[in-house]
């Protein structure tokens, strides 16, 4: 049977109520985000006098459209919701999105009658819906948003599931700043219908996600999750950030989306049990899914570090011990060998540091011995440059624009001569350099994590490694 949450993320038309002319109204800010994410479907706005909104008709009620709606979008004063909701299942839709709040997360104001109210309309007509209280729903793979934040760095396959809304939409600046990108997003809001747990078996048959990150208030179906959580995992990665688990957080899931909250110890070991790798807070999570959407699980614990300068190295190595995983001094035929693909004064000892050098092969070169050993199982580097480096040697000597020139377009030889000699194990780069970096654009863009810090770099290599061990541990208990 096809997920109900399938139809949601892959609609062929949408009806949108609450979009107007005014360009303050959340509703505007959905439906012009949906139109400008490249939606290829047909939008329906719904307005009750306005007969243009942003370009396109209007219509006073989805019956006069006159042509099969498969989505409704729903962004309204709750107060209208329930009748409205009733007009979209005689109308045939059967799949929607209830943005508006005030629902549950205000029980003291009538909410959760208000939400009983509209889970019964729903049943009563065969609407599966996320929400109320959510932002919706983003898929590159269609593409679409009906998110407040504009430009989502469409890409990848990361997929999120979040039970608050501005995780789902206001990553999106910081993951474009990082050289990352987002596949699928789910806000589930209260979760009057749908829930983690839906998602958790969506995901599971979306071929082109491939890590999962949830950040979790509650949940609400504990034994359906863990076994919805543990298949999934089996096969791909999930990542979770919990939040309940002291006075604070739970006081908060409460008011925000009417979750209640349980002990930290408790979800603690449900998340273990569940095979779900759990991350501290959403910057720690989002680096652990970059790293385990694009590389593969870290199958032993021994990391190489080839650095071009001695601090760098030092830090990774320092960091990468401190997170369980070895730096191991690599044999003396090894280092030999090493040595006679790099300068002079470079140490190849483990971390590698080559001191300086312009040469960019290098490290495609050394990662080629280094997984050819037997000695490593995964490599992080440091020292990789592009272009830009130049700058100002460009200006003094004009006579180098040819040799940059070809650096530029050496690159991808290099990117993808290095990716192939990972040889199946994980790699990742450390650097200070951003998105303005022609080097690090590139990397990023090719599927090669790039984070700013030995530390980042030494977690995400931790949680490919601890994914590896909890994939072995459920597939060996499912027999």
């Amino acid at each position: 049977m096809t997920s109900p949450l399938r139809d949601i993320m892959y609609p062929a038309s949408i009806a949108v109520w609450g979009a107007s002319s005014s360009p303050m109204k959340m509703g505007t800010i959905q439906l012009v985000n949906l139109l400008e994410s490249g939606f290829p479907g047909e939008v329906f706005p719904i307005h009750p006098e306005e007969k243009e909104i942003v370009g396109l008709r209007a219509w006073s009620s989805v019956n006069e459209v006159g042509r099969p709606v498969e989505l409704a979008l729903l962004v309204l004063p709750n107060r209208v919701v329930p009748e409205v909701l009733e007009e979209c299942g005689r109308a045939g839709i059967r799949r929607a999105i209830i943005v508006s709040g005030g629902f549950k997360e205000m029980a003291d104001d009538g909410g959760a009658e208000r939400e009983r109210r509209i889970l019964e309309i729903a049943r009563r007509h065969g609407i599966r819906f996320i929400g109320p209280n959510c932002l919706g729903v983003l898929n590159s793979a269609v593409p679409f948003s009906t998110t407040t934040i504009p430009k989502p760095p469409m890409g990848g396959g990361i997929a999120l599931a979040s039970q608050s809304g501005a995780y789902t939409a206001m990553i999106y600046p910081l993951l474009r700043r990082m050289g990352a990108s987002i596949h699928q997003t789910v806000s589930v809001g209260n979760e009057a219908d749908l829930d983690l747990v839906d998602c958790l078996e969506y995901f599971a048959g979306e071929e082109s996600v491939r890590a999962v990150g949830l950040y979790v208030e509650t949940v609400r179906r504990p034994r359906e999750f863990v076994r919805a959580a543990r298949a999934l995992a089996r096969e791909k990665p999930v990542v979770a950030v919990y939040v309940g688990g002291n006075e604070a957080g739970s006081r908060s899931s409460l008011s925000h989306t009417g979750a209640v909250a349980g002990d930290d110890r408790l979800y603690d070991g449900l998340l273990r049990q569940s095979g779900v790798l759990r991350a501290s807070d959403m910057d720690e999570m989002l680096d652990w899914l970059w790293a385990l959407s694009s590389q593969p699980p870290l199958e032993g614990n021994r990391i190489a570090v080839i650095s071009n300068s001695g601090g760098p190295g030092t830090s990774l190595a320092y960091h990468l011990e401190r997170a369980g995983l070895k730096v191991p001094f690599f044999s003396a035929g090894l280092q030999e060998r090493l040595r006679g693909l790099s300068s002079p004064l470079a140490y190849t000892g483990n971390p590698i540091d080559l001191t300086f050098d312009t040469n960019i092969f290098v490290f495609r070169d050394l990662l080629r011995e280094l997984h050819g050993s037997g000695e490593v199982d995964g490599a992080v580097i440091y020292g990789i440059f592009g272009s830009d480096w130049f700058v100002n040697l460009r200006k003094r000597f004009p006579g180098i624009d040819g040799f940059v020139e070809q650096l530029k377009e050496a690159y991808p030889e290099f990117l993808r001569a290095l990716m192939e000699d990972a040889r199946g194990k994980p790699l990742l780069v450390m650097s200070f350099l951003g998105q303005d970096s022609d080097a690090i654009s590139f990397l990023c863009s090719n599927g090669v994590p790039v984070l700013r810090s030995a530390r980042r770099c030494a977690s995400a290599l931790r949680a490919l490694r601890d994914y590896a061990i909890v994939r072995e541990r459920l597939r060996r208990e499912e027999g």
